[in-house]
């Protein structure tokens, strides 16, 4: 690929050469010209370093460190893993490592990692081997740290301290998930109930066994690739409308965030719930509200909704389960890796009279003449969804 000019796809080929042998030189030289040739000076130059110091643990820290701060874990992980090894088991270094397993779903690796380290009684690397621990469904221990940490720091509950409000704040996060993986018997390793579990949101569509076999053994529930229809896109809203009914929560206003995605979608739900649609306005306060997205990321310019109140809720169509976000949506519609929107143009589809695979065109009519084509397709809702629909119901004192 680099010989061809393809150096973006150089760089992804590297990335799976990094995780098979994270020692091999020659794959680290390739990196830097390829960065080189993109004008990525500041990851070639971390490249260098490393390198140039190749027996050192810190160079290679860096670089995982660094990919983990772009949420590229996978990319993190081998450089991280060589560095733990040349640090002889650094805590600093175990910790991020363990943190890019959980990014990246193995939360038993994180958590064997850990318990093989001296954790020196530090408070945030026994949190992350406990927060670890719960989601390898191992919740022994959790209870007893949270309330020997809220006795060690009773006496210095000062929130204007950063650092004790850091600690209450990752307390009251592991409390919240333990509570809500209480009311789970045996959780199952499917999207639904970890990202209840983990979130307290609910997502109201799945890649599950209804829409292809063993598709839960795929991505436990979460799409891959996902190219959307309007038909499939009434289909969510229209569970969306049962969701609110079932946990009173039907808004009295929609509010649309400055996108043509939210403005469809939010112009699309508002005909359908029968409800005023206008637009967001940044800190303005928010009563009986429902705020759309197309993407969780449309939210990450609206600090404010990371504690909403006044029965507000938010609402994505995709959560992107690669991709960091500064909030979770409190319902989403699915998670998938990579969607579409049917009127961005550029969904594959197979002609019927050519057989030959074509991709749409952009829909280039108004935000209102494609909300109601949204809202006049006829649409049938799997009856399962009502199992789910109750799944939330009776957890809805822990959703959020």
């Amino acid at each position: 690929a680099f010989e061809k000019g393809d150096y973006r796809e150089s760089l992804r080929l590297q990335m799976f050469a990094f995780n098979v042998d994270p020692n091999f030189m020659p794959t680290y030289e390739l990196a830097v010209l390829a960065l080189e040739k993109l004008g990525g000076k500041t990851e070639a130059d971390l490249f260098k370093k490393a390198l140039e110091d190749f027996n050192n643990y810190k160079p290679f820290y860096n670089l995982g460190y660094h990919f983990t701060g772009v949420g590229n874990y996978r990319m993190a992980i081998p450089f991280l893993q060589r560095s733990l090894a040349l640090s002889n088991n650094s805590l600093g270094v175990a910790m991020e490592l363990a943190i890019a397993y959980t990014a990246q779903f193995l939360p038993e690796k994180g958590m064997e990692l850990l318990k093989q380290i001296n954790l020196d009684n530090n408070f945030w690397a026994l949190c992350q081997l406990h927060w670890c621990s719960l989601l390898s469904s191992q919740p022994d221990g959790i209870e007893e740290f949270i309330s020997n940490t809220k006795k060690q720091f009773k006496d210095r509950l000062n929130m204007q301290d950063k650092n004790i409000a850091a600690v209450f704040a990752a307390i009251d996060k592991l409390e919240e998930c333990l509570n809500r993986y209480k009311t789970v018997q045996n959780p199952e390793y499917i999207i639904r109930i970890w990202h209840y579990i983990q979130y307290g949101s609910a997502i109201l569509d799945y890649f599950d066994n209804s829409v292809a076999e063993n598709a839960l053994q795929v991505a436990g529930g979460r799409y891959v690739a996902k190219f959307g229809s309007y038909k499939e896109v009434k289909l969510v809203i229209s569970k969306l409308e049962k969701y609110l009914i079932k946990l009173d929560k039907v808004p009295t206003t929609v509010y649309i965030l400055p996108s043509r995605n939210s403005e469809i979608l939010s112009k699309a739900i508002s005909k359908i719930l029968g409800v005023d649609c206008i637009q967001y306005i940044r800190n303005t306060p928010v009563q009986n509200g429902l705020i759309v997205a197309g993407d969780t990321s449309e939210f990450n310019d609206y600090p404010e909704l990371v504690n909403i109140r006044g029965n507000t809720v938010t609402f994505a169509l995709n959560h992107n389960w690669l991709d960091n976000s500064l909030i979770t949506p409190d319902i989403c519609g699915f998670m998938s890796q990579t969607y579409i929107f049917p009127w961005e143009g550029g969904s594959v589809k197979v002609n019927p009279e050519t057989k030959q695979v074509d991709k749409s065109e952009p829909d280039l009519r108004s935000a209102e003449e494609i909300a109601h084509s949204i809202a006049s397709e006829e649409v049938e809702i799997n009856p399962e969804f009502n199992e789910i629909l109750e799944f939330y119901y009776e957890r809805k004192d822990y959703m959020k």
